[in-house]
């Protein structure tokens, strides 16, 4: 069931992704195409999965994991974190983007409103479907939900109207995640490592977001003091 939860999330994604890329001059201009950006959603998954398998494995040690096979047996040894997924991901994409001299930060905030999208129906289909009726699940599935709507109602159409700079969205993206999931994990019961190792890629998260927004709006007046 997971799986399948799992899957519809990552088709959710890619169509979320199609819906936003596919008619951006701003992105067709720069001589990318939607086939492009696919192939990087495509590659970046890979990452996602290998760095979020990676950092559960850090936070919840045990010898079995030693053994190649069953790091990759994922739905046999159960076992991933999407705060490591997202730092793999996106660290991917950056130095993909740079390297083809993509907009990179046009890129990465149709990543993250994509990414949002995703986490909300996981997070509905995995309260329903598996029946998780505990209050940090829901609480953090109801935040998710607050965030998607600050997105979808006020950030997105403004971003789409221009007045909103590229990178704005990734950067709110991430303080956001961060701070939800910062929420989730002290209501949670997690072992004491493993909440050390989750606040420490979250303050990382939450940190790089600042730069993103920071970047963005303090730009334009360093530019005017010149």
């Amino acid at each position: 069931m997971e799986f399948l939860i799992l899957l519809v999330s990552l088709f959710s994604f890619l169509f979320i992704l199609h819906y936003y890329v596919r008619d951006d001059f701003v992105i067709f201009r720069k001589n990318v195409s939607l086939e492009d950006v696919f192939n990087i959603a495509f590659m970046s998954f890979i990452l996602v999965f290998l760095s979020s398998r990676l950092l559960y494995i850090v936070e919840n040690p045990s010898p079995v994991y030693i053994n190649p096979l069953v790091f990759l047996a994922v739905f046999y040894y159960p076992g991933l974190t999407l705060t490591g997924g997202i730092i793999g991901g996106g660290l991917f994409v950056i130095w993909y983007v740079k390297r083809k001299k993509f907009p990179g930060k046009r890129i990465l905030d149709f990543f993250s409103i994509a990414t949002l999208w995703a986490i909300n129906i996981y997070s509905l289909l995995y309260i329903i479907l598996l029946r998780k009726f505990f209050l940090e699940i829901i609480l953090e599935g109801a935040l998710f939900v607050a965030l998607l709507g600050i997105f979808s109602l006020f950030l997105i159409p403004k971003y789409l109207a221009g007045k909103i700079k590229d990178g704005f969205l990734t950067g709110f993206f991430c303080i956001g995640y961060s701070l939800i999931s910062l929420v989730s994990l002290f209501l949670g019961k997690r072992d004491l490592p493993g909440i050390i190792f989750e606040t420490a890629f979250l303050i990382i998260i939450f940190s790089l977001g600042l730069i993103f927004i920071l970047k963005e709006q303090l730009a334009p007046k360093i530019k005017d003091l010149k």
